[in-house]
């Protein structure tokens, strides 16, 4: 069951995410990735309303929420996980490691594209 609610809302993810950001590069013709600015921190706003809802407010069984955060909210974008579970770090009182979690996603994310166009640029 999991495998499949992975599966359904990882494509409606996908295909949010793909019609969304082309929709907004579109409209907005800048040539900064306004698209995916947008479904960065759309997917951040309504992963936090979901995500907390569903932990004070709702019973959802784990087999959707894993569906609807993993495979809904993974596909549409990683940046709202991520930005969440800073968050929850962060509402945790768990400073230190949110800040190392922060610096070591950005740079290392940052340095990963960085080494894989280089290497690209090579072959």
């Amino acid at each position: 069951m999991r495998i499949a609610l992975l599966i359904v809302f990882g494509i409606a993810g996908t295909l949010a995410r793909y019609g969304l950001q082309g929709f907004v590069q579109e409209r907005t013709g800048s040539t900064f990735p306004m698209g995916t600015l947008v479904v960065n921190l759309i997917g951040c706003f309504l992963l936090g309303i979901i995500g907390e809802y569903a932990l004070t407010h709702l019973t959802i069984p784990p087999d959707w929420r894993i569906g609807i955060t993993v495979g809904f909210f993974g596909a549409f974008t990683t940046f709202s996980s991520f930005s969440y579970e800073t968050a929850r770090m962060l509402n945790d009182g768990d400073w230190m490691r949110a800040g190392v979690y922060v610096l070591s996603s950005v740079i290392g994310g940052l340095l990963g594209v960085f080494g894989g166009m280089r290497i690209a640029d090579r072959i």
